[in-house]
């Protein structure tokens, strides 16, 4: 079997947060890395990098996408270096581990999230519960993650 054959063959998930102040939404995909599923929301507190680690080991993740907000224009947004901050101290905590983190724009994914949400029909009381379209961000960062790197 050729080295990138092996590459393709081995099981591992990718795992995807979208950022906020108040929660950070997660995403998960499968171990052949073709579907991501929503997988709900942390809360941003001073436990949130071990319980990301912890989730991380348990599922056998090896690469976490981190969504890094950009504006319209291609510039930094007001969040953007407190996500950096974040990610800093994400890749450092992961390097023990061996797992990679690595950042990746969000633009847009919050208002496709509302989209999709919109278009399930669920009564409006579920429609606006944030966690949802927190979780569906993470989701479509996740998806167009893995589409772009089907080979990987």
């Amino acid at each position: 079997m050729l080295q990138t054959d092996q590459a393709l063959c081995e099981r591992y998930r990718v795992l995807a947060l979208d950022y906020g102040t108040k929660r950070v939404g997660i995403a998960i995909s499968d171990e052949m890395r073709m579907l991501a599923s929503p997988r709900g929301v942390l809360e941003n507190t001073a436990k949130l990098i071990p319980q990301i680690i912890s989730m991380a080991e348990a599922e056998n993740v090896r690469v976490v996408i981190l969504g890094i907000p950009r504006t319209l224009g291609n510039t930094d947004s007001a969040m953007t270096s407190e996500v950096r901050k974040f990610q800093k101290n994400l890749s450092t905590a992961f390097q023990a581990f061996g797992i990679t983190v690595e950042s990746r724009d969000e633009r847009l994914t919050s208002v496709m999230a509302n989209f999709n949400i919109s278009e399930r029909r669920l009564p409006k009381g579920k429609r606006e519960v944030k966690s949802l379209r927190d979780e569906e961000a993470a989701r479509i960062l996740l998806q167009e993650y893995l589409e772009e790197n089907k080979s990987r």
